[in-house]
Formats: C-alpha cells, structure tokens, sequence
C-alpha cells in the first residue's frame, strides 16, 4: 500500500497513522476529543486545557508516521491542518515563514511562482512543515542541504505548560534543537522560519549519471563512492530490489546522481515523457489486483532503468512501484563510513526473515547521502545517509512478535554501528534503547529541563 491510498483529511483518518499501510485491516484506535487550533493562541489555550484536565494530548499532522505517535484510544488530539498558512516571503533574506499545519508541496508550489525552492522537502504531497521538522526531514538533496531541520533558521512552539517560545539558530539554539527533530516531544511547533534557494525546479532539466548493476558487492562498492562523496551532485537517489518471481529472485540496484546539463526541448520532453509514465504506471499499480503483477514489474523496471533526463521536481517525488500490496519501512541514518557494513546487514536481516517466517514479500533498499550540522552534532565533516529498508508484508505471518523481533534486530545493527534511526518508523518500545537510536536525544538531555505536571511527552507531528 501507499501513503497516497488512503485519504488523510476524513474523520475515518483520525484513527489511523502510517501503519495501515502495512497492513489495511488495521483496527482503527479512535480520539475521543479533537482540537483544531488556527492560531498560536488557540494552542496556547488547548494545551492548558489538556493540562489542566490531566490529559494526554497527541499533535497531528497528516498522521505518516507508524511508531504511535499520532493516535490514540481515547485520546485527545490537536491537529494543525488548519493552522496551514504562509505567513511570510522574504526574498531579501531568503527565508519564508509557515506555520506548523503547512502542506510543503503547496509551500513549494507558492514559491515556484516566485522562482524560488525548498532546498529540503518530503517525497510525499501532503506532508506538514511542523511534522517534517519533528522527525528530522530527508530529500535527494540532502548531501547538499542537510536534514530538512538544518533549513529550518527560527521557530516558535508552545510548551506543555501552554508558554510560547520563539528560538532558532542564533537564539537561544538549546532550546531550539531541543524542538528538532523531537517527534513533538517538547510542545507544538506553531510557525517556523525556513531557508529558500533560487531554483526552478518544474523546467530545469538535470542529467542522470545512473549507476546499475546485480551484483551486490558491485553496487555497494560503486554507491558507496558516491554517498561518502556526492561531488557536483545536485540531486541523489538509489535503491536495490529484490523481488520474487516464478523463476526465482530478481535483484537489481540502481544510483542516480543528477548533475546540471545545458538546457533544450529535446530534454524537456524526455522528462515529461518519462515520469509522466512513471506516475501513470504508479496509479494504476495502486488500482489493480495484488494478481496482477504485471504493471508492477513495469513501474520497477521505470524505478531501476531511471530516466536520462529529470526535473529537480520529479526527482524529489517518490514514485513506488510497490504501491498496491501491503508495505513497511524502517528507516535507519547511518554513518558514511559503516555505509557497506550497515546496508549488507540490514539486508540480511530482511531476508532472512522472509525464508524464516514468510512475513515479508520483496525487500528494497532506498538511499539517500546526507550532509547534516543537526546529525554531526559538532563533528565537522562528518556524513551520514539514510538507509531506507523498505518490505513487502504478508499481515498474516508478519504478526506482532515477528515484527518486534525484526525491529529489534535492526536497532541492535544501529546501536552497535553508531547510527540512528528515523523515530517516526517502528523502533523499540524501550525508553533507553531509543535514548541511544534516536538523533535527538544528545540535544533534549543538553538543553532539557522539566516539563509541567499534566501533558505527556508522547505527542508527535508527522
């Protein structure tokens, strides 16, 4: 399944997160309250209401992520859908100003009439600047940029005593990376200021230097070299897939890396042709029978023979061949320098646990080089990159115990490599395990101090 498939602005989506994507018969875990804030004030007040009543609140977004953070049975829940305005464009400073409820699609869309970008924004349409600066934030352009948080230049939030705060790179920055990448852990992000780049990314066409190849140790030799150094990279993406077929495993990996080239209509075609394709076959995998393979082989075979020619805009956009049967992701933010020993491993674990219980269905590996100040946390120079461990899912042996036992597995990996994990993506259940698996940790326990009685810690935006 797709994120794409279910709708996200229903009541029916209020009582389910990323989960359902793994598996659609999910059982729904209803709110019992529901607060739709417009305006700081009006989370100032609903946070003090929530405390003073004892509590749990949950804060929402578009509900992506799967590590329960965005639902609850009985809970109470604020949803910044409608707290989704631009508030400011300052072409001067290069910065523009949102608040958390934003859809960054939309934000992007705004600035391309203006000839300017998001130099960091997610694959998927309909996620919120608050919920990608609460788990940290990856796009292609990461090697170049950073984590989505590494944009973001000031924020404001409201703490769980109903105070508001405004902080940001050059005031009061404990406080500020506290707030990053903090799974909502620390308040509700109400507005944020966001770096801008001058780019077109609709009509400016990029040439793809593809890497391709079946031979694993090949592909982690040749990818390797490119996620430890991008060189005049602008844009990068890879991913490895085996896919069962009849005639046994098909394993295929694929990096692109997307360099600038001269401009002309040939170019401009090509990638209109080619990703207008890519779509297409995308919506009708997500349409037919999980029998109907074919249309799924065909969009893979779009994924791995990727286009000569791209647009920075089609680039960032995540077309999943995929789409259609069940699927989960555990996301892992590697060292540059276990990247082989990490990837391999992961990879292992997956399959094995599809020989070993069936629960899994094709195994893929997507790529992402990252470039980040949030993650080096003051080691300069030091790179990371996102080892996106992507699965197929049969519910009926994928059970519970299965899976926390695939979950732990992959966290042990993490922790003995010095990696992190994306929090928004299963993790452990246990708070000292994930004090050493997530990226925010080192920042909450610098600059943290105790919370207000009332309102747990357990909110999240995605």
């Amino acid at each position: 399944m797709s994120h794409e498939d279910h709708p996200r602005d229903t009541l029916l989506s209020l009582a389910h997160d990323g989960e359902r994507t793994a598996d659609p018969a999910i059982p729904p875990r209803w709110p019992f309250k529901v607060y739709l804030p417009r305006t700081t004030d009006d989370v100032v007040r609903a946070v003090r209401e929530v405390r003073g009543r004892d509590e749990r609140l949950i804060v929402r977004g578009h509900g992506h992520s799967s590590n329960d953070l965005v639902t609850g049975d009985g809970a109470t829940v604020l949803v910044t859908g409608r707290m989704s305005q631009i508030v400011d464009v300052d072409e001067r400073g290069r910065t523009v100003t949102v608040q958390g409820g934003a859809i960054l699609s939309e934000v992007d869309a705004h600035l391309a009439e203006r000839g300017w970008g998001l130099p960091v924004i997610g694959d998927h349409d309909r996620i919120t600047a608050g919920g990608f600066a609460s788990v940290g934030g990856i796009s292609p352009a990461s090697h170049r940029y950073g984590l989505f948080v590494d944009t973001v230049k000031e924020l404001e939030y409201v703490d769980w005593d109903g105070e508001v705060h405004v902080c940001g790179r050059d005031r009061d920055p404990g406080r500020f990376h506290r707030v990053l990448a903090g799974t909502g852990r620390h308040g509700v992000i109400t507005w944020l200021k966001i770096d801008l780049v001058r780019v077109d990314k609709h009509r400016t066409v990029l040439r793809n230097h593809l890497l391709f190849t079946n031979d694993l140790d090949d592909y982690l030799r040749r990818s390797a070299e490119l996620v430890r150094d991008p060189g005049d990279a602008l844009m990068e993406r890879g991913v490895w897939a085996d896919f069962p077929t009849p005639l046994g495993a098909l394993r295929l990996g694929q990096f692109s890396s997307y360099r600038q080239t001269p401009q002309n209509p040939l170019k401009s075609l090509l990638n209109g042709a080619a990703h207008g394709s890519q779509q297409l076959l995308g919506r009708w995998a997500r349409r037919l029978p999980a029998a109907d393979e074919l249309v799924k082989y065909l969009g893979m075979a779009e994924i791995m023979f990727s286009p000569l020619y791209a647009s920075g805009k089609n680039v960032e956009r995540l077309t999943d061949p995929t789409a259609g049967e069940p699927a989960r992701t555990l996301a892992v933010l590697a060292p540059a320098e276990r990247y082989e020993i990490l990837f391999r491993r992961l990879y292992d674990v997956a399959v094995e646990e599809r020989r070993d219980s069936g629960g899994i269905t094709f195994v893929s590996m997507h790529v992402k080089a990252i470039r980040s100040g949030y993650l080096s946390q003051g080691e300069d120079g030091r790179r990371h990159c996102e080892l996106m461990l992507h699965f197929g899912v049969n519910p009926a042996q994928l059970t519970e115990k299965v899976l926390e036992r695939l979950v732990e597995r992959v966290d042990d990996l993490v922790i003995d490599n010095g990696g992190f994990r994306c929090m928004h993506t299963r993790t452990s259940a246990s708070p000292e395990r994930r004090r050493l698996l997530d990226p925010n940790a080192r920042y909450a326990e610098d600059a943290g101090k105790p919370r207000g009685k009332g309102v747990t810690g357990t909110t999240g935006k995605v």
